[in-house]
């Protein structure tokens, strides 16, 4: 499994890809500006778990980035759990590297989650 999601990019990361200036900068900002488009592809591997995240943040440290318009940063956040029938209440610090690509000619950006191998059925 792995999730991806894409967006459009602003006309500021565009240009910066077109120069080749300041692309890390650019890149934390367009991420920053569709910080609710992360939450929504990390809340895509924890939903059939019933869990939930919240304090989304972006280390602007990690944010890698080649003069293609691809790279990586990490999503730190807060995953939690709460059912008071199974009597479970928890809250733990989690990240995910999410990796990006840039597609200039039709100006979107796509991010995609880490990737989780899945058991294939057993046979008989």
């Amino acid at each position: 499994m792995q999730e991806s999601i894409s967006f459009p990019l602003s006309p500021d990361t565009s240009g910066a890809m077109d120069n080749g200036i300041n692309l890390k900068e650019s890149f934390y900002n367009e991420i920053l500006l569709h910080k609710e488009v992360v939450a929504d592809l990390v809340r895509g591997y924890y939903f059939t778990a019933r869990k939930s995240v919240s304090a989304l943040e972006i280390d602007a440290d990690s944010v890698m980035v080649d003069q293609e318009g691809r790279g990586s940063f990490m999503a730190h956040f807060i995953l939690g759990m709460f059912n008071a029938c199974a009597d479970l209440d928890y809250n733990d610090k989690s990240g995910m590297l999410i990796e990006f690509a840039a597609d200039p000619d039709n100006a979107t950006m796509t991010l995609k989650g880490e990737y989780f191998p899945e058991r294939e059925p057993d046979g008989l």
